[in-house]
């Protein structure tokens, strides 16, 4: 009697866990349901592990960040465990901002376009430039695989504008 006891418990205590091991194939069809319900949020990966979700990609807004999130939810079920959102808001810069900018700070940004040129242009010895206006412009010789490397971090500084005809490549 008191060995079945004991194998009730023992099978009660086990239970939990069993039923917490999910099969991939499970996760797999957990997955299939929520790629479809987001069909038509191109760019969301959704991954799933044991039951818990995780979204990663970008949207424009929050409230589609959310809408993406509610959606998982119809879709999974009580299948879920839990969602991670990574989704990422890049909100767009709004047409004119950059000018807008300029025009509000007036000659402040010279300085401080010329204090960021600089700290890029300490990866490209080679290069020398000169902010005036809002523009940079700049001067010298580099590496052609190495050129579309400066220009991207010089646009990532937001000037009005980027002059390189003064550079070369070899």
């Amino acid at each position: 009697m008191k060995l079945n006891k004991l194998l009730l418990i023992l099978s009660f205590s086990v239970l939990p866990f069993v039923h917490s091991c999910r099969s991939p194939e499970s996760d797999n069809k957990l997955k299939s349901k929520i790629e479809s319900a987001l069909a038509d949020n191109q760019g969301i990966a959704v991954d799933v592990e044991e039951g818990n979700v995780t979204l990663n990609g970008q949207l424009g807004s929050d409230s589609l960040k959310q809408v993406v999130e509610e959606k998982t939810k119809m879709a999974g079920g009580e299948q879920i465990k839990s969602i991670h959102n990574n989704i990422v808001v890049n909100l767009p810069e709004p047409e004119g901002a950059r000018e807008k900018y300029h025009e509000l700070v007036g000659g402040a940004v010279d300085s401080t376009l010329t204090r960021d040129v600089n700290r890029v242009l300490e990866d490209f010895p080679t290069i020398t430039a000169q902010v005036k206006e809002g523009i940079i412009t700049a001067t010298g010789n580099i590496e052609k695989t190495k050129m579309d490397s400066l220009k991207k971090r010089l646009e990532h500084i937001k000037p009005k504008g980027i002059d390189m005809k003064g550079v070369t490549s070899r």
